[in-house]
């Protein structure tokens, strides 16, 4: 646990149980989820009992986003990019957050690198630092939602790279359980932004916390940079199926042009294949038959059928 103590018109300080508190005040408790008994040391610092259930769901590493408010404090929960989840499979894990007016309590994963950023800009810099916990939790929830920014690009050049894999005739594609896989997990993301937007915007018409002018812009560009996750998520599934659509039309070209190739072969091969039946018929009087021009005469018409038919192909736009 990592606690820091903000005073306006001060930079943080790092605080420890022994820390006096002074009006106007707050704290930001940083909890790694493994922690044990963390809770107890929390009801300290926010000077309020917990409930049992609310404590059960920050332990709840599968939980989705949600909002809970009591009279003493309230409950948020929401969803961040998993730093180590590979590119093709990207993964969240939630982030707990209890806000009261004298403290904000966050609750992640174990080594989540999410908040490392923000500590060292409150401690090495005065400036922007927020002076109520309704603000440090606006700034705590723009981390999460960059950290959701971020793999967009991945996404983007892992899809373009995919592509053009795909056009490549030279290079069989069969990246399809990567591609899959993405597409489902761009669809958790998409439903898990959508509840995040819908957390959000609960607690702000819920909570007793006083949100001003200034903070509540800052509130609506979360919100926008969350709708722009969403949009990528959604844009990204559409480019998939397109992706998909594309690989079979490919396909079925590639099948069609290869049965017009044998169909023109089969279609030339019949009417020589019916001269040379007629010359094989065990028959003694047949034309040219015993002439010593006889097989360069159907030599000729072979090629004379042969080239009428290319001849009438070509008319007809068919080769």
């Amino acid at each position: 646990m990592r606690v820091l103590y903000f005073t306006p018109g001060h930079a943080p300080e790092l605080a420890d149980a022994e820390h006096d508190a002074v009006a106007g005040g707050f704290y930001w408790l940083d909890v790694e989820r493994s922690e044990e008994n963390w809770h107890d040391q929390a009801e300290r610092w926010l000077g309020v009992r917990l409930h049992d259930r609310h404590i059960q769901d920050t332990l709840n590493e599968t939980h989705p986003p949600y909002f809970d408010s009591t009279d003493d404090y309230d409950l948020l929960i929401v969803r961040t990019m998993d730093p180590d989840s590979p590119p093709d499979y990207p993964t969240t894990s939630p982030i707990s957050f209890i806000v009261s007016g004298n403290a904000v309590v966050s609750v992640r994963a174990q080594n989540d690198p999410v908040f490392v950023k923000l500590h060292q800009r409150f401690l090495g810099s005065p400036r922007h630092v927020p002076v109520s916990t309704a603000m440090l939790l606006q700034q705590l929830l723009d981390q999460v939602t960059d950290m959701l920014l971020l793999r967009r690009d991945t996404t983007s050049e892992l899809l373009t790279g995919w592509q053009e894999h795909l056009l490549d005739r030279q290079l069989p594609f069969d990246d399809w359980r990567a591609l899959l896989r993405l597409h489902g997990q761009l669809r958790r993301l998409a439903v898990a932004t959508e509840s995040q937007l819908d957390v959000i915007y609960a607690w702000r018409e819920q909570t007793a916390l006083a949100i001003d002018g200034s903070l509540a812009v800052r509130f609506n560009d979360l919100q926008e940079h969350l709708r722009r996750v969403y949009d990528h998520a959604i844009d990204v599934q559409k480019d998939i199926d397109a992706l998909v659509q594309i690989y079979f039309s490919i396909n079925s070209r590639r099948t069609n042009e290869i049965l017009r190739i044998l169909t023109i072969v089969s279609v030339l091969f019949l009417p020589l294949n019916l001269l040379a039946g007629v010359f094989g018929m065990n028959f003694v009087h047949l034309p040219l038959l015993r002439s010593e021009w006889g097989p360069w005469a159907v030599t000729g018409m072979m090629m004379v059928t042969v080239g009428g038919l290319l001849t009438w192909f070509r008319h007809r736009r068919w080769i």
